[in-house]
């Protein structure tokens, strides 16, 4: 009797283990649909959405197949992120997955009372930009995502290690950019503990990125650049003035190393888009409620060197920090 009853049991886990395999992988047949938008588009962020489009894919959800994969870039208007919000709405998407603050913020709005999914990335920090009322719970409503606080401290140490005698930081910055305006702060206190003077000039748009850097270099002797989308589509811009004068360049957003900063020290723009898909979209495209999920963090960081570019200012890159680098440009 004992030996029956243990049989049971075990068949009992086995159908229930059939079952939640049969729960983790897309059903047959049918097409899901994902509207995904983000308010401009530059390296990093395309970076973010093919992982994301790897990680849905590893998933079993891809393209041509058994995924509906609606882009919309908002051109850096805010207007136009309200406007695609309402379109996905009207196209009635299994998930909305905004990319950018702006695109969040206007997808949390139109779909607030719903139970149209939300399921965000590419934020800093969803509390101060009003996305989420904590990072530690569910929220219990349409909403989850993934956010990722940038390593201030430990850029910092790049930037001290590389360039020892900076006494004035500079960065540009569009403070409509709640992301930027929440990573201004936290720059601003780590120079001051580092005894620094930290510089800002504002911008509003990418049209104005030439003019600001031009009066940056004026005043500064390094500069360091945040995650903030109007500054990375015109970051050409400040690359052909910080080589002009000489002046050092780091930046938060990694793709920048690439494009002629010498460093960056921040997170893994592919490896967070695959974690928001792998994470949070998926478990939500197979029914699982978005208000029933912490958000999550992003878990990988780099270091991100330009040989090139230090050369050309003079600075040379110490072996063991180029030793711990994912990648090394010498352009």
């Amino acid at each position: 009797m004992m030996r029956l009853m243990w049989l049971g049991v075990l068949a009992g886990l086995a159908l229930a283990a059939s079952a939640q395999a049969q729960q983790a992988a897309p059903t047959p047949g049918k097409t899901y649909k994902v509207g995904y938008s983000q308010i401009v588009d530059h390296p990093a962020l395309t970076a973010t959405r093919n992982g994301f489009l790897e990680g849905l894919k590893e998933a079993g959800f891809i393209e041509g197949k058994n995924l509906d994969f609606r882009y919309l870039n908002a051109q850096g208007d805010v207007a136009n992120a309200r406007n695609i919000a309402e379109k996905f709405i009207a196209d009635k998407v299994d998930v909305m997955t905004p990319c950018t603050t702006p695109n969040v913020q206007a997808a949390i709005r139109l779909t607030k009372g719903t139970d149209l999914p939300v399921v965000f990335g590419c934020v800093t920090n969803p509390v101060d930009s009003g996305i989420l009322a904590a990072l530690d719970k569910p929220t219990g409503t349409n909403v989850t995502g993934i956010y990722g606080i940038p390593p201030v401290s430990k850029m910092w140490d790049v930037l001290m290690k590389l360039h020892p005698n900076a006494k004035i930081v500079g960065t540009i910055f569009n403070p409509a950019e709640s992301n930027s305006a929440a990573l201004n702060i936290l720059n601003l206190a780590e120079a001051k503990k580092r005894g620094v003077t930290w510089a800002e000039v504002h911008i509003t748009s990418s049209a104005e990125m030439l003019t600001a850097a031009q009066a940056l270099v004026t005043k500064a002797d390094s500069l360091l650049m945040p995650q903030d989308n109007t500054v990375a589509s015109a970051f050409d811009a400040v690359v052909r003035v910080a080589r002009e004068k000489k002046i050092p360049l780091f930046s938060y957003d990694t793709s920048a190393v690439e494009r002629g900063a010498i460093a960056s020290y921040a997170q893994n723009q592919f490896k967070a888009g695959k974690d928001w898909a792998h994470e949070m979209v998926v478990p939500v495209l197979l029914g699982k409620a978005p208000g029933s999920m912490t958000p999550a963090t992003y878990t990988m960081f780099d270091l991100l060197l330009n040989k090139g570019t230090a050369d050309a200012m003079g600075i040379t890159l110490p072996p063991e920090m180029i030793a711990s680098a994912l990648k090394v440009w010498n352009d």
